[in-house]
């Protein structure tokens, strides 16, 4: 990967060069498709039911797990859904358990954090769980409870955790059935071929050294992650915990790609907070209408995936304003309060590279370059 730095100029090239690229031809419309059922089965089902909360649950873990079928192989192509299935569920569970205190949750972000980073030493399929596993153990501690449920907190904690876990199951089942009755909706991997068991002790001694590439973002995104955790919960308005969340997903071991995407980031969620803010709001979509809006955004979403990363946040964001507004929650304040926190999370971000870069120049110290193991063996 390269190397670190930049000017404004630079940033401004490279926000320009992403905002204007459409890769249509990496864009995979029945793979996209093939995603939704996994979705849409809880979602539709919980909302028919009169079980809303439960079936955002389910849909977040099938949705969640749906990229994972983008990923690179783990072992085997399914290794990246399997393992997120997992990964997201514990996330889920550990988050909620540190909902009433911030000690525990900066703790275990902490320890989340460095094992992202530190898993960007591997590949990209295994950086993606990382990061996911990040985001629910962020979303999961501002859960207050599951809906329906009691108010204990190791009990709701459980299932939430179970919820993640069913949906995150059943996407990857349904995906598994469907590549073999839709053998042309197979997505296309970089590297088929690409297998974990080449990683041995000497690699593993070579990242943790602290002038590895890999050790030198994982520091920085556990400082970057405990920061986060630490102005979100000092926050008392709605989503506060998007500021955490954004944080997490903003940053690059380049300093430009941090850059650029952490303002296509905020650009995109604002531009999708307006757009569904007057859908929900003018037009009053009923239950299995926001859940076939979802599913239409959500379709945009996988779809624009791989495609230009500015329009696939508008269609994030549209997906999960409507995933809430099934959750009851109301749109106005969430998604004023859920562009807000894009803004600080994206600074927060911004900040923790550019004092890394300072730092570094002032002690002499050379700027590291990140070496997968993926670019090594992979083909």
């Amino acid at each position: 990967m390269s190397s670190e730095g930049g000017t404004l100029d630079g940033v401004a090239d490279t926000v320009g060069s992403l905002l204007r690229q459409f890769t249509w031809e990496k864009s995979e419309p029945l793979h996209a498709v093939l995603c939704l059922p996994g979705v849409a089965l809880p979602l539709l089902l919980g909302v028919h039911l009169g079980y809303n909360g439960t079936g955002v649950l389910m849909a977040g873990g099938a949705m969640t797990v749906g990229f994972g079928s983008y990923q690179h192989p783990l072992f085997r192509r399914s290794g990246a859904m399997v393992l997120a299935t997992l990964g997201i569920a514990v996330s889920a569970l550990v988050g909620a358990l540190c909902r009433d205190s911030t000690a525990a949750l900066l703790t275990a972000m902490a320890a989340w954090a460095f094992v992202y980073g530190m898993s960007n030493s591997i590949g990209t399929a295994t950086a993606w769980v990382g990061q996911q596993c990040c985001v629910f153990l962020v979303v999961s501690s501002a859960a207050p409870s599951t809906p329906g449920t009691t108010h204990d907190l190791l009990y709701s904690a459980l299932l939430r955790g179970a919820g993640v876990l069913a949906g995150g199951a059943l996407q990857t089942c349904f995906l598994l059935l469907l590549r073999v009755w839709f053998p042309a909706a197979q997505t296309m991997f970089t590297s088929p071929d690409f297998d974990p068991t080449h990683f041995q002790l000497q690699f593993l001694r070579e990242q943790l050294s602290p002038g590895s590439g890999a050790m030198q973002f994982a520091l920085r995104m556990t400082v970057t992650a405990v920061l986060a955790i630490a102005l979100y919960r000092v926050q008392s308005w709605t989503s506060a915990y998007w500021i955490a969340m954004t944080a997490v997903l903003i940053p690059k071991p380049e300093f430009m790609q941090t850059a650029a995407r952490g303002l296509l980031r905020a650009a995109g969620t604002l531009l999708g907070a307006a757009l569904c803010t007057l859908i929900v709001v003018v037009l009053r979509p009923g239950g299995q209408w926001l859940a076939a809006l979802c599913l239409i955004f959500l379709f945009g979403t996988y779809l624009l995936n791989t495609v230009n990363y500015g329009a696939f946040a508008v269609f994030l964001t549209g997906y999960i304003c409507f995933l809430l507004a099934i959750a009851h929650q109301p749109p106005n304040e969430v998604l004023l309060h859920r562009a807000m926190a894009t803004v600080l999370g994206s600074g927060v971000a911004l900040a923790v590279h550019m004092t890394f870069i300072a730092g570094r120049k002032a002690l002499g110290i050379a700027t590291p370059v990140l070496h997968s193991l993926e670019s090594r063996f992979g083909s």
